[in-house]
């Protein structure tokens, strides 16, 4: 009891410490935006990619880049895209665009000149002993001063959708919620928190069906605490869902649909769902330094998040694509932030920063169906879950749409090819 209650207050004191963070943030910006002038001839910061890191590195450093110095993001997307509910998404249908949120709004304010915004694919990074330049699908050659990578990983539905367009993530959404729907027999491969929720929520939205869980090691969620692994079978137990522990995907019967486990365990199945197998979007890197790629495909970088490659000190990465401990939006948010002062002090030649985890940035809210959802915190010591129920089928989508500076769920460019249709 008496370590929930250390948790409840260092809470707190996270929560007024990033406020006050937040404030001076405001003010280096307004004080960035009467300084700042653009020049013609200005260096250039790549970021390439822009979801929580990058998107995060991308406003900071627009209103913190040097004069002479401007920040160039080149994202494929047309839209930012909210992981964090897309396994909602898969099983629930109406709300598909929610998790499809417009680019832009976020960098209002910068100091014009201070960025550029590219819709493109890299599909090229060359190094030289300073700097370097990145090509682009299009065959544009774009040089850079220092360059952050903010790639992120890869996978199949629900934790990823692989489309670029929001007509083609939709899509993706509507074929998930099909295949579901029409489906008797549903085995999720991955008990990690993908796994678990769409577990949950395809059960509670289609109780009759079979739905499966299957996860290779001893319990669901096995990178957090005791309690949460133990609520989160509990609920899933509650609902129905039959979970399988200790066993692994070995194949499908190509005639039947079948999922047949390592142990030769064989599930009906007419609908596979995997939640396992996220890559590192790091191939960009394998060229020009392979030494930085891990055996597991993630990016190792120093504390500085410069790549630990001393022959490329002005490049780093940040986000999924790297080693990092924690990979959720919080850790990426911190580390754009991070990674943006270090960028700022390089060029100023100061000491770079180095970052240190923070248990806080572990945080983490998984839904357990369609109406609970829980918050998870763990500081090493003390683990706390507070339950609350919920009633809005796109879960966090508005708030991130705030957070991102657009009003939920208008999309500018939707509004604009209305008119032009007009």
């Amino acid at each position: 009891m008496i370590s929930q209650i250390f948790l409840i207050a260092k809470t707190i004191c996270v929560a007024f410490s990033i406020s006050i963070s937040r404030l001076n943030l405001i003010l280096s910006t307004l004080r960035h935006r009467l300084t700042y002038r653009a020049v013609p001839d200005a260096q250039n910061i790549v970021i390439i990619g822009a979801s929580f890191a990058g998107y995060q590195a991308a406003r900071d450093l627009s209103n913190a880049v040097p004069a002479g110095y401007r920040v160039i993001i080149i994202e494929k997307n047309s839209h930012f895209q909210f992981t964090w509910v897309f396994p909602r998404m898969c099983v629930v249908g109406g709300h598909e665009h929610k998790a499809l949120i417009p680019y832009g709004p976020y960098l209002t304010g910068a100091p014009r000149g201070s960025y550029e915004w590219i819709s493109g694919r890299v599909s090229k990074i060359e190094a030289e002993e300073k700097g370097g330049s990145i090509q682009l699908s299009s065959g544009e050659n774009i040089e850079y001063a220092y360059l952050i990578l903010a790639t992120g990983a890869e996978a199949g539905a629900p934790s990823r959708l692989g489309k670029e367009s929001k007509k083609d993530a939709i899509q993706v959404f509507k074929t998930e919620q099909e295949r579901l729907k029409a489906a008797k027999d549903v085995v999720v491969i991955g008990g990690g928190a993908a796994g678990v929720e769409i577990a949950g929520d395809a059960k509670a939205a289609y109780p009759e069906k079979n739905v499966t869980l299957v996860h290779s090691r001893s319990a669901l969620l096995n990178t957090f605490g005791p309690k949460l692994q133990k609520l989160a079978a509990s609920e899933l137990e509650k609902l129905g869902v039959n979970i399988i522990l200790q066993e692994r995907l070995r194949e499908v019967d190509d005639a039947t649909g079948d999922v047949v486990l390592k142990s030769g365990k064989k599930i009906t199945c007419d609908c596979l769902i995997k939640c396992v197998g996220q890559k590192a979007n790091s191939d960009l890197l394998t060229e020009i330094s392979p030494s930085s790629i891990l055996p597991s495909g993630h990016v190792k970088v120093l504390p500085t998040l410069q790549i630990a490659d001393p022959s490329h000190g002005n490049i780093f990465a940040i986000g999924d694509v790297t080693d990092a401990p924690i990979k959720n939006g919080r850790s990426a948010v911190e580390q754009g932030q991070l990674v943006s002062r270090n960028v700022v002090r390089a060029i100023k030649e100061q000491k770079l920063l180095d970052y240190h985890p923070q248990w806080w940035e572990g945080l983490t809210e998984v839904t357990l169906g369609l109406r609970k959802k829980v918050a998870y915190l763990n500081d090493g010591s003390a683990e706390m879950i507070f339950s609350t129920s919920t009633k809005d089928p796109a879960l966090r989508s508005a708030q991130c749409w705030r957070l991102f500076g657009v009003k939920p769920y208008e999309d500018p460019s939707e509004t604009a090819a209305n008119k032009r249709r007009d």
